[in-house]
């Protein structure tokens, strides 16, 4: 129950928080692979949360999350980690 609880919370932090498409971010091919493996696993979060799959703020995260990680398989095809996000 009480990880339920703190769902909830988490839930109700990112409805509060202003769109991040309003804050500018770099494209992914610019990012470094800190800032992509961060984003990308921000993004995979996020999509874990959602409530309506059809939203559209959901499509578009699900369209950067599958760019990071393209991109991220791009840059290291061998690497175990390619998975990870």
């Amino acid at each position: 129950m009480e990880i339920a609880d703190r769902s909830e919370i988490l839930i109700e932090e990112i409805r509060k928080h202003p769109s991040e498409s309003a804050h500018p971010r770099p494209s992914i091919p610019r990012m470094s692979d800190t800032e992509l493996l961060r984003f990308g696993t921000h993004a995979k979060f996020k999509c874990t949360l959602a409530e309506n799959p059809d939203d559209p703020l959901m499509t578009t995260l699900v369209t950067q999350l599958a760019e990071a990680r393209a991109e991220w398989n791009r840059r290291h095809p061998d690497l175990p980690l390619r998975d990870s996000f």
